[in-house]
């Protein structure tokens, strides 16, 4: 008998749809410049626990099945964020490829899908939600925390979900669920920790988007870098990376108020997004961008040729380093 070809069989039997946390479209901007003619291209990927650097087909990077086979923060119930976001990477491969096609200066924009595409690259990585789980098990409760600004329009008109919340007692692995505030607030106040599930991941994933792309990057002045001949961007597991001044290693989103805040968005091997609060002009060579890019990065690095995977391996390294340094003085 036949195996069924359904997309739902293939769910049922493999777990879930097989998605690219950094999709491969994106991560073909990033080939091997000689490789970017052949039937299979590669990128050089450098593991930050390791050192290592080796070659790879972006088809076979970055795959985790079913992460995003969910509801998210859509009203509709067949709705999902694997779905949402095939359609923006798709209108967002097209717009890079005409930018990238541009040259600086000629008064074209960055298109709407390419903002899109970034505020959902920025908080779909499995590394980012991670931590997004760390800081909430971290993090005091709302009634104990200062507001800093009211959320942006059309935030009160947003359908709430109600589903019981997963806690947790660290000193006992006890597990239990609630929905009442109150009696949530009371776990937390014993020192028992959130749990996400995938449909909190999900529907944390959609409002962080959102905001990436409604207030924390509309805010900002962008500049469009392309390298000189020879030199090239590279990317990462997280592909869009904020530091700020102050924080060492992964930098909350709301850091993005500060003055000091920088982001950066490698569209393609040659086309880079940089954005700062104020208008100074920006003076980020290649090397720079690529330091930034692999010191927030998760766990790889992806560039056109080894060398300069090893160049931000190094530089990563050292940054490390001096974090340690000045963390023990």
């Amino acid at each position: 008998m036949s195996q069924p070809n359904d997309s739902a069989a293939r769910k049922r039997r493999f777990g879930g749809t097989r998605a690219h946390t950094v999709p491969k479209f994106y991560l073909n901007g990033f080939v091997a410049p000689a490789s970017a003619a052949n039937c299979d291209p590669f990128v050089w990927i450098g593991s930050l626990k390791t050192g290592e650097i080796t070659r790879r087909s972006p088809k076979n990077i970055s795959i985790a099945r079913g992460l995003y086979d969910g509801q998210g923060g859509f009203i509709e119930p067949d709705a999902t964020i694997e779905a949402h976001l095939a359609k923006i990477e798709s209108a967002a491969s097209t717009a890079i490829r005409s930018l990238a096609a541009s040259p600086i200066g000629n008064g074209i924009g960055v298109a709407p899908a390419i903002w899109r595409f970034l505020a959902w690259q920025a908080a779909r990585t499995p590394g980012w939600m991670e931590f997004v789980e760390r800081w909430i098990g971290e993090h005091p409760s709302i009634s104990e925390t200062d507001v800093v600004e009211p959320p942006p329009p059309g935030f009160e008109t947003a359908v709430r979900r109600v589903r019981p919340i997963l806690l947790e007692d660290p000193a006992t692995g006890i597990r239990c669920e609630a929905t009442d505030e109150k009696e949530i607030e009371t776990y937390r106040k014993r020192g028992w920790k959130f749990v996400l599930r995938r449909d909190d991941h999900l529907e944390l994933l959609h409002w962080q988007a959102w905001y990436f792309q409604v207030r924390h990057f509309p805010r900002l002045s962008w500049t469009r870098l392309q390298p000189p001949a020879g030199k090239f961007f590279i990317t990462s597991d997280r592909a869009v990376a904020w530091l700020v001044d102050g924080y060492h290693g992964e930098t909350p989103p709301s850091a993005l108020r500060d003055p000091a805040a920088w982001v950066f968005a490698p569209l393609t091997k040659d086309l880079a997004l940089v954005g700062r609060r104020g208008s100074d002009p920006v003076e980020f060579t290649p090397w720079g961008v690529n330091s930034c890019i692999a010191i927030a990065a998760s766990t790889w690095i992806a560039g056109p040729t080894r060398e300069v995977v090893r160049q931000a391996l190094v530089q990563r390294a050292l940054f490390e380093l001096e974090a340690v340094t000045t963390l023990r003085i």
